[in-house]
């Protein structure tokens, strides 16, 4: 039978009756002649509140001890809907990352999966039973519990996808598709289709939530083509894969990752000196040079590792960072015109850069969401043919 793996976001699986929701449409997919792989994430607000517990005991937890206890929140979800997989007469067994054998490297907190070897979910599958899976967690080399960073359970579910070949892999989660902008924000954002590798990475790294830059990644390396969904309706979702079905509009999105801080470094002078320390390996976004002044977006977590580091690092500002994607949006005329519009809503562009198929602006923070419904407003104008109502959010 095809195999098809499902991933469920925590909003999915918080509470009773959204468990046995799921519980009954994960039924009537095993019903309808697939076996069904899996993935879910801890429970509302349940791994927030498991890192706060910690900080409350030292404001710097031990990094193998935060592994273990994140990875509770979704042993309790995975137990939880395989209890009501059962109950509903849907044999069903639950895994941890650990026993599905997901292999990664040894860094703690945000690991990276190195192999998959599935042999388990395999038997299981095979005597006929739903295998739900605790996503966002694996077992390094050192055989030590690790978890995958945040979003980490989209990674999950690709890599199991890849490594089970998998007829397909479903990310169901509340919104029920991609938008050419965030629909929270943008109330005329607009469903996409389809959207390539490149373009879907670039969103998820810079702000788009529906899914995490390296699950896109991972299913660029693997050839997967990923569907993304609504976990309670059953309508046509957006799909992931390495061209876009239908041919693609200049711009084909936008994103604002609104949380960052600007960090410079005294005496550096280009983009890639900014990055030349060991600090910003890992913390740096991206970095801008204007002029005769390089400054590097960090994440605020990173840039306040950095700070407190010392050195020549100090900080610029807070800030946002807009990106505008597609074949076009790397072009010099796109940013241009995109610097014009933001600029006319007042706030400014404190930096820019166009590479490929993406322009990235920062501008100040509080600035952002007008700056992105004008770029929306500019890229994707409103007609009759494309009013729509707005998608039902939670």
């Amino acid at each position: 039978m095809p195999i098809i793996v499902q991933k469920y976001g925590g909003t999915s699986v918080e509470g009773r009756e959204r468990i046995l929701a799921v519980a009954r449409r994960v039924a009537a997919l095993k019903e309808s002649g697939n076996d069904v792989v899996v993935v879910v994430s801890a429970q509302g607000t349940t791994t927030d509140a498991l890192v706060e517990e910690a900080r409350h005991l030292t404001p710097e937890p031990a990094q193998r001890e935060l592994d273990m206890l994140m990875t509770a929140g979704e042993r309790i979800s995975m137990s939880l809907l395989a209890i009501a997989l059962n109950s509903i007469g849907c044999p069903a067994t639950s895994l941890t990352g650990s026993q599905v054998r997901i292999i990664t490297d040894t860094k703690h907190t945000d690991a990276r999966i190195l192999e998959v070897r599935p042999h388990r979910v395999v038997r299981e599958l095979r005597r006929g039973a739903v295998v739900v899976v605790g996503g966002f967690q694996g077992v390094s080399t050192e055989k030590d519990v690790t978890t995958l960073g945040r979003g980490g359970s989209d990674t999950t579910a690709v890599a199991l996808a890849a490594a089970l070949r998998a007829e397909r892999c479903e990310i169901l989660t509340d919104v029920d598709a991609v938008y050419t902008a965030d629909p929270r924000v943008v109330e005329n954002a607009r469903r996409i289709d389809s959207i390539c590798y490149e373009d879907m990475a670039e969103l998820a790294r810079f702000g788009a939530r529906v899914l995490k830059e390296d699950a896109v990644r991972f299913a660029e390396r693997e050839g997967i083509a990923i569907s993304i969904g609504g976990s309670s309706c059953d309508a046509p979702g957006t799909i992931v894969l390495e061209r876009a079905v239908a041919p693609e509009n200049p711009v084909v999105g936008l994103s604002v990752l609104s949380d960052v801080l600007l960090v410079s470094r005294e005496g550096r002078d280009t983009p890639a000196g900014a990055l030349d320390d060991c600090a910003f390996d890992s913390a740096a976004l991206v970095s801008f040079f204007d002029g005769e002044r390089g400054v590097t977006a960090i994440g605020r977590d990173g840039a306040q590792r950095v700070l407190a580091e010392g050195g020549r690092a100090s900080l610029v500002r807070e800030a946002a960072v807009l990106c505008i994607v597609g074949p076009s949006a790397g072009r010099a005329l796109t940013m241009a015109r995109a610097r014009r519009v933001v600029e006319e809503t007042g706030g400014g562009v404190l930096a820019g850069v166009a590479f490929g198929r993406s322009t990235l602006l920062m501008v100040a923070r509080g600035t952002a969401d007008a700056a992105l419904n004008a770029l929306h407003s500019e890229f994707f104008p409103v007609t009759t043919a494309t009013r729509r109502q707005r998608p039902a959010l939670p």
